[in-house]
């Protein structure tokens, strides 16, 4: 057993009566290591399990509903996002997705809608029922590379007078070609990362209310392996004097892990009912590989069968997260697979993390509360 009652290997395996069966996964461990900028190795543990060519996934965990509770999730109108809106929308959640292109946000909206009636037949009518009581899906306006938008977004949402339980910080780009955002801010950098530290912040009233001793609110948000290489320029957060895509992707990883950390050092302070946990979703085919070159996607096309997981299987940690029993009162942790994983040395320095939030606070506009 590892701490706090998170099994070695992966998610719990116990399934309770009444439960709702997602499509839930865990792999087991197959280590790659490949060339990344620098010639730093990095290694991404459990990517896979291969069999006759093809990787296993395997079923190990249903939650119970989760009749009640409202989420957000930024990016959701597709890929890892789509599939976590469309999983916690089916344990019963009011799900909200934030996104910035409004007809892909509607039609995901419609085909979560439509995929929960035609997988009527395997939910027991009494679970069926509950779930289209509870259940709902829709699409708000949110650009996370405009900080008015970001504003616009939480003042719409305010207005609907709803509680927040769940705030999956999901959305993001990945290798783009140098550009900046709304802001002036370089976009990995500003989007990923800016974005999300003002979302966050602007909604913590709302999850400190909403958040219980028995049911804290829970705050998710979804880094990547590529962290691990990522490195802090103080000097040049916004990569304007040598810019990288590679560098600038890491760096606003990394820099959402230390910003879970320091944020949950916070809330304990604060006695608050809300925790923050990062996520490692793994290698998962989603369309942020539009960016790589194109033999890299050449690769990727003839490889993704074998190596990546599909969407509904990179969504599978954020699920957890939001919802797992075992993480209750737990925060300050980077999940992968449903374990608590070292995150990279760099992540855990405090002082690097209040210097961040610091300059986070100056360039979002908000109060200092490190």
């Amino acid at each position: 057993m590892l701490g706090n009652g998170v099994k070695k290997g992966g998610f719990p395996h116990k399934v309770k009566k009444g439960t709702i069966h997602l499509p839930v996964y865990e792999s087991q461990d197959l280590k790659l290591t490949f060339r990344t900028q620098g010639d730093l190795d990095q290694r991404i543990h459990g990517i896979c399990s291969a069999e006759g060519g093809r990787h296993k996934w395997s079923k190990k965990y249903a939650f119970s509903s989760q009749n009640g509770k409202v989420a957000i999730v930024t990016g959701g109108a597709k890929g890892i996002g789509c599939s976590t809106a469309k999983q916690l929308s089916r344990l019963g959640m009011h799900v909200i997705i934030a996104g910035n292109n409004e007809a892909e946000g509607n039609e995901a909206v419609t085909r979560i809608q439509q995929d929960t009636q035609n997988e009527k037949d395997c939910i027991s009518p009494a679970i069926l029922t509950e779930l289209l009581q509870w259940s709902n899906v829709e699409f708000l306006y949110c650009d996370l590379a405009s900080m008015k938008s970001i504003r616009q977004f939480v003042q719409n949402f305010t207005a609907k007078n709803l509680c927040l339980h769940v705030l999956v910080n999901n959305a993001g780009v990945m290798l783009v070609p140098e550009r900046k955002t709304a802001d002036g801010f370089e976009e990995h950098f500003g989007l990923n990362y800016l974005g999300h530290f003002l979302l966050t912040n602007l909604l913590l009233k709302t999850m400190k209310k909403s958040g219980t001793e028995n049911l804290n609110a829970r705050i998710i948000t979804v880094s990547s392996a590529t962290h691990y290489v990522g490195e802090l320029n103080f000097d040049d957060l916004n990569s304007s004097y040598c810019y990288s895509p590679h560098g600038a992707y890491a760096q606003s990883k990394l820099a959402l892990v230390m910003f879970t950390y320091c944020l949950q050092r916070q809330l304990s302070e604060d006695g608050c009912y809300v925790t923050a946990n990062a996520v490692d979703p793994g290698v998962v085919n989603t369309d942020l590989y539009r960016n790589v070159c194109w033999p890299g996607r050449l690769v990727k096309w003839l490889t993704a069968w074998l190596f990546f997981k599909t969407p509904d299987e990179g969504a599978a940690t954020s699920v957890y997260a939001s919802v797992a029993p075992e993480l209750e009162g737990i925060g300050g942790c980077y999940l992968y697979s449903g374990q608590k994983t070292k995150s990279a040395d760099v992540s855990y320095n405090e002082e690097l993390q209040r210097k961040l939030w610091n300059e986070s606070c100056k360039m979002a506009g908000i109060p200092d509360s490190a």
